[in-house]
């Protein structure tokens, strides 16, 4: 039976993981957005790589037409349409996808025999089909030979917590390198379809954060290519890179990294002696699909690189920071899901796809970005890095209401522990030294949070898939700590958060729409903040009518503060062993 302690952790711990949202993105001439406005203003020259861009030229044309970038004929001839037509406002200008798109939505012109407006056309299309679109548009950055590089900018970085999540991964693999040397990571992008677009982005983020850094140059194209024994087929990368990643001209727009991709794949022992050699792995927001691909030889089949990061992290002698969906992917054990994708509350209702490993779900890239495209509650029945035993991980789950589906997929794949990364916040994992091998202390930093489930003591009673609970739940926010030691659960508040006293008499906190959107993680909040013993509220899924029901009792635990940092002053409230049901009510 779990338990709430207040106990203090052991700071013992060997560095393993560390898990980052996917909205933690340092300035770059690439991400303005994510700059103050002075770095700003320097970095939009033209003397820096943006984001790409685009240009309708005969040639780019021509790509459109023959090139098989879609399955369907008549889809490539319409675009040319579309793009003719465009042609007259572009003229020879560049433009970027979303100058594009927001000339579709404005146009009002229909295609050649047919009722089908542009607009409607191109927002029909396939994610993939657009994706590829984009790829035989695009255009070099550069002058001559000279291709321009993007240039990043930590210091004018707006988000603190991106700025504390970087430094906490380069701190952490600095504890592992020997004090004489630089910390060495090495940088996984292979799990995107587009494997070059953000390697010199890394590359300068860690050169300007401390680091000697190294682009670990594995995807599932290379991989493929690996199981064919013939150094000589590496000469056909490119082709590979269409099929297995569906991604098109990356040898065109990034000729060096091709090159440099194609050396390592004839000579795959480097990647091997990189790996070996680092103190950190930093793995870039990711498809689990893809990711899982390129480090698998076949079904279930881990390769000898997989094996090293498995090995090496063990023994604590290599920090593995995931960001974004690649979180999921860290998964292991035979009862936690790699959740691949599912929108809405329907996932409560609808049977999930169940995949038992990722070649039962894809072996082209273009079906891997389907799989992870449907709203559909989809998810491997294995890991993939096998690198996390505790739980079943998802992200973005507090503020984007994603509760629902990390609830589905921990009770379906009978896990005993779910945990949610939340936006604009990271989490390190680090197992305790000298006890159980599954002993480990979680703490949680930034502005949004991470919310836990603990589905032990309730997985009888969930056995029907009408009922989820009751499981105990938990949020905790900057600078909590929650550890696990002989299955038992320890919380750790942070001592500057004040408590909120429970009470029965307490105000009525309820919502008429529970699972909307963010409203499951702000009845909680709102329950948290006022001490209320219960926080619900009923909705109607699928002709069905569903109750979400939280309880606070003696052994719960709800602290709020004031969170001063990054000159904001925001309220935070965690919460500890919250009683949490969702039920099937009748109408």
């Amino acid at each position: 039976m779990a338990m709430l302690g207040s106990c203090s952790v052991s700071a013992q711990a060997a560095p393993q993981l560390l898990l980052m949202a996917d909205d933690l993105q340092v300035c770059s001439s690439e991400r303005l957005q994510h700059c103050n406005s002075d770095s700003r203003e320097r970095l939009s020259k033209s003397s820096y790589k943006q984001q790409p861009v685009f240009k309708i030229t005969d040639e780019g044309l021509e790509r459109i037409v023959n090139m098989a970038w879609t399955e369907q004929s008549n889809i490539r001839n319409q675009a040319v349409e579309i793009l003719t037509k465009a042609r007259q406002h572009f003229a020879d200008d560049i433009f970027s996808q979303q100058e594009f798109e927001r000339y579709l939505r404005r146009s009002d012109f229909k295609l050649s025999n047919s009722e089908t407006s542009a607009r409607e056309f191109w927002f029909n299309l396939f994610d993939f089909e657009q994706q590829n679109f984009f790829d035989l548009l695009e255009q070099k950055q550069g002058s001559g030979k000279r291709r321009l590089k993007p240039e990043v900018d930590i210091n004018g970085t707006r988000n603190w917590v991106t700025k504390d999540a970087f430094a906490a991964l380069f701190n952490a693999a600095q504890s592992i390198a020997d004090a004489k040397r630089k910390p060495r990571i090495a940088y996984v992008t292979g799990g995107s379809r587009d494997p070059y677009r953000d390697v010199e982005y890394y590359q300068a983020l860690f050169e300007q954060l401390g680091f000697e850094a190294h682009w670990l140059a594995i995807d599932g194209a290379m991989q493929a290519l690996s199981q064919t024994n013939d150094p000589a087929k590496c000469a056909n990368l490119a082709e590979y890179q269409v099929s297995r990643l569906a991604s098109f001209r990356r040898d065109i727009l990034y000729p060096q990294l091709y090159q440099r991709q194609q050396k390592l794949c004839q000579n795959p022992e480097q990647l091997y002696e990189l790996l070996r050699r680092s103190d950190a792995l930093f793995i870039a927001d990711s498809s689990p699909l893809l990711l899982y691909h390129a480090f698998y030889q076949n079904a279930n089949q881990p390769s000898e690189l997989l094996k090293k990061i498995q090995e090496m992290t063990a023994k604590g002698q290599l920090l593995v920071a995931a960001q974004g969906e690649s979180v999921n992917a860290l998964v292991g054990g035979s009862q936690n899901a790699t959740i691949l994708s599912g929108e809405g509350v329907q996932v409560l209702t609808e049977e999930p796809i169940i995949y038992g490993n990722a070649f039962e779900a894809c072996r082209l890239g273009v079906d891997c970005i389907l799989v992870t495209n449907n709203r559909k509650l989809s998810y491997l029945q294995s890991g993939v890095l096998d690198l996390f035993p505790w739980g079943t991980l998802d992200t973005q789950v507090a503020r984007h209401g994603k509760q629902p589906r990390l609830i589905k997929a921990g009770v379906q794949s009978s896990s005993s522990m779910i945990f949610g990364l939340d936006s604009n916040s990271y989490a390190s994992v680090e197992r305790i030294v000298g006890e159980e091998k599954d002993d480990i202390e979680v703490q949680v930093f930034g502005e949004g949070g991470l919310w836990l489930g603990d589905l032990r003591q309730s997985q009888d009673s969930m056995s029907g898939a009408m009922q989820f609970g009751p499981f105990d739940s938990y949020f905790l926010t900057h600078e909590d700590k929650i550890s696990m030691r002989g299955g038992v659960v320890n919380v750790e508040l942070a001592p500057w958060k004040q408590a909120v006293n429970t009470t029965s008499a307490g105000p009525l906190v309820n919502t008429s729409t529970p699972f909307s959107r963010a409203n499951y993680h702000k009845l909680g909040q709102m329950q948290c903040n006022t001490g209320a013993a219960t926080a619900g509220g009923s909705s109607d899924i699928d002709s069905q009518s569903y109750e979400l029901i939280l309880n606070a009792s003696g052994a719960s635990n709800m602290r709020k503060g004031v969170l001063v940092k990054g000159g904001k002053r925001m309220g935070v409230c965690s919460f500890a062993r919250i009683s949490t049901q969702i039920l099937p009510k009748a109408l």
